[in-house]
C-alpha cells in the first residue's frame, strides 16, 4: 500500500496519531515510516489491545493451584537410569531425530553493547564468545555420539540447529556464523529465522512513535517462537528432516548442556511431549516462576501470583518446598507438540503487559525523547504458556552450578548477579571440578581462570589421559593443541 493508503487505514482504526508530523515530513522520512507500517497489521494490534483490556476486566487471581511433582532429580538418579536415558539420547541424536532450538534475539544492551548477546566474551583465556562455546559443544557432542554408537550406526547424522533471532540481530547473527565457517559444523545444519515485532502502546491503546518517522517496535516475546516456527518454514524443515525431539535454550546461559542426551532420553522414555529443566529455589522468597498444576495441567506460577503461605509450604516427607522447582527456560518439545501448537493454539497464547519507559517522539519536533517514568506497554508472549496444552510433561531437576549461569547484567549494576564475572566464575569452577574429578589438580595461587575447550570435552568426559596426576598453574586453557 502507498503512504496515503496506510494513512487512511490507520485513521479508520483510530491510530492516525502516528501521522501527526506527515505534513512536514520529507519523502525519505515517509519512506522510513512506511517500512515500519508494512510490518504491522493495525487491526490485529487493536484486537490484541481489546483482548488485554477485556482480560484485565475479567481477570481472576490464580487461587487454585497445586504443586508439580512429575520431577526427577539428577542427584537421585541411579547409574542405571542415567546410562539408559543417555543411550536413548545418543540413539535419537545418531538417527538425526534431535534438533536444537536457540532463542538468540537479545542484544547485550544491559552489558553496554548493541551487538547480539551471542557475540559476548565473558573473559575466558580463549576469548571465545557464547555462540562459539555453544557451537563447539555441538561439534564435540556429535563426535561423542559417533564414538559411543559406532557399533550400532555406520554413520551418524548431524544435529540440526534452529536459531531464532530478532529484527535487530538477524543479519549480524547469520554473518557471524558464516564468517567463522559455522565453527566446523555444516552450513546445511542451520536454520535462521526472526521473531515478529509488535508496536509499543500507550495504556490507552495508541501506537507509540519513537520518532516522527519511526514506530516504537519490540520483539513479541519468547512465546512468539511458535508462530515464527510456522511462518518461517522451520516446522516444515523439521518434518522434512525427520526431527522428532527439539531441545530449546536461551543464548545467555554460558553453562548450557547442548542437546543433553540424558534430558532427551528421559523425555522419550517417559512418553512426554513437553519437558523442562528446573532448579530448586534458593529460598522461599526467590523471585522466580515455579512449576505448578492448575486443573491438572502444568503451568508456570509466577512469583507475583503465589501467596505467602504457599511460598513456605513444604512436603512432610522430604522437607522440600511444594513450590520448589524454578523454570529456567530450558525446555524440550516433540515435533508433534510444536505442530499442534501451531495448528490449534496460537490464538490461545495471550500477550502479557510490561509497563516500561518507552522512548517517544516529541509532539512538536518529532525527535526521540526518553521519558523519566513509565509511559507505555511492551507486549510479549511467554514460552511457558504452551505447557497446559501438552499431553504429558516431565521435569528434570539439575544443579545450577553445573548447568545454569545466565548473562544478563553488567558488573556495575546495582544487582551484580548474572554478570560476565559470575558467568566466568561459574564456568571456571565447573571446569576445575572436571579436572579434579579426572585426577588432576589446579594451582590457584595466581589466578582462578581455568578453561577446557569444548573441542576437548563436551561435559567433563575423556579427560583422564590429559589431566591425571598433573598440576595446572592458573590461568590455563586446555585446548586441542595441548
Amino acid at each position: 500500500m502507498s503512504f496515503e493508503e496506510f494513512k487512511k487505514e490507520w485513521e479508520g482504526q483510530e491510530q492516525g496519531q502516528v501521522f501527526h508530523w506527515s505534513s512536514q515530513q520529507s519523502d525519505d522520512d515517509k519512506h522510513q515510516l512506511l517500512n515500519d507500517l508494512n510490518k504491522i497489521n493495525i487491526k490485529e494490534v487493536n484486537n490484541i489491545y481489546k483482548k488485554i483490556i477485556n482480560d484485565k476486566i475479567n481477570e481472576k487471581v490464580v487461587l487454585s493451584y497445586q504443586g508439580f511433582d512429575n520431577v526427577k532429580s539428577l542427584d537421585d538418579l541411579t547409574a542405571e537410569d542415567t546410562n539408559r536415558w543417555q543411550d536413548i539420547g545418543y540413539d535419537l541424536i545418531a538417527e538425526g531425530k534431535v534438533g536444537i532450538l536457540l532463542l538468540a534475539g537479545g542484544q547485550a544492551t544491559r552489558l553496554g553493547t548493541t551487538f547480539p548477546k551471542g557475540f559476548y566474551d565473558v573473559g575466558l583465556p580463549s576469548k571465545k564468545s557464547l555462540f562459539r562455546l555453544q557451537a563447539e559443544r555441538v561439534v564435540q557432542l556429535q563426535k561423542l555420539v559417533q564414538q559411543q554408537r559406532s557399533t550400532v550406526y555406520k554413520e551418524t547424522r548431524p544435529i540440526q540447529w534452529y536459531i531464532m533471532t530478532s529484527e535487530a540481530t538477524h543479519h549480524e547473527t547469520i554473518k557471524y556464523f558464516k564468517d567463522y565457517d559455522y565453527f566446523g559444523l555444516r552450513e546445511s545444519s542451520f536454520f535462521f529465522f526472526a521473531q515478529s515485532m509488535i508496536p509499543c502502546l500507550t495504556p490507552e491503546g495508541k501506537v507509540i512513535n519513537e520518532t516522527s518517522s519511526k514506530i516504537s517496535l519490540s520483539p513479541n516475546g519468547n512465546g512468539g517462537l511458535f508462530q515464527a516456527l510456522r511462518d518461517s518454514g522451520a516446522l516444515n524443515d523439521m518434518k522434512t528432516k525427520g526431527i522428532t525431539h527439539i531441545t530449546q535454550y536461551c543464548v545467555d546461559n554460558i553453562l548450557i548442556k547442548m542437546a543433553d542426551p540424558v534430558f532427551v532420553g528421559y523425555m522419550y522414555d517417559q512418553g512426554a511431549d513437553c519437558a523442562a529443566k528446573v532448579v530448586s529455589k534458593v529460598d522461599p522468597e526467590e523471585p522466580v516462576g515455579v512449576m505448578a498444576l492448575q486443573n491438572g495441567k502444568p503451568f508456570v506460577l509466577e512469583y507475583s501470583e503465589i501467596d505467602k503461605e504457599s511460598k513456605y509450604l513444604k512436603h512432610h516427607d522430604t522437607g522440600k518446598l511444594v513450590y520448589n522447582y524454578a523454570h529456567i527456560c530450558i525446555n524440550a518439545f516433540t515435533y508433534e507438540f510444536l505442530q499442534r501448537i501451531a495448528d490449534k493454539h496460537l490464538d490461545d497464547l495471550k500477550y502479557h503487559v510490561a509497563f516500561k519507559k518507552i522512548p517517544y517522539a516529541d509532539t512538536h519536533t518529532g525527535q526521540r525523547t526518553v521519558p523519566t517514568q513509565n509511559n507505555g506497554w511492551k507486549l510479549e508472549k511467554f514460552i511457558f504458556d504452551v505447557f497446559p496444552f501438552c499431553n504429558k510433561m516431565v521435569c528434570l531437576e539439575i544443579d545450577r552450578k553445573r548447568e545454569f549461569s545466565p548473562l544478563k547484567n553488567s558488573a556495575g549494576m546495582a544487582i551484580p548477579a548474572d554478570s560476565p564475572e559470575t558467568c566466568l566464575r561459574d564456568l571456571c569452577q565447573l571446569h576445575r571440578v572436571f579436572i579434579e574429578s579426572a585426577g588432576g589438580k589446579v594451582d590457584i595461587t595466581e589466578s582462578q581462570l581455568i578453561e577446557i575447550s569444548p573441542l576437548v570435552s563436551y561435559f567433563g568426559e575423556n579427560l583422564e589421559s590429559i589431566v591425571k596426576d598433573k598440576i595446572f598453574t592458573l590461568p590455563y586453557e586446555i585446548s586441542t593443541f595441548n
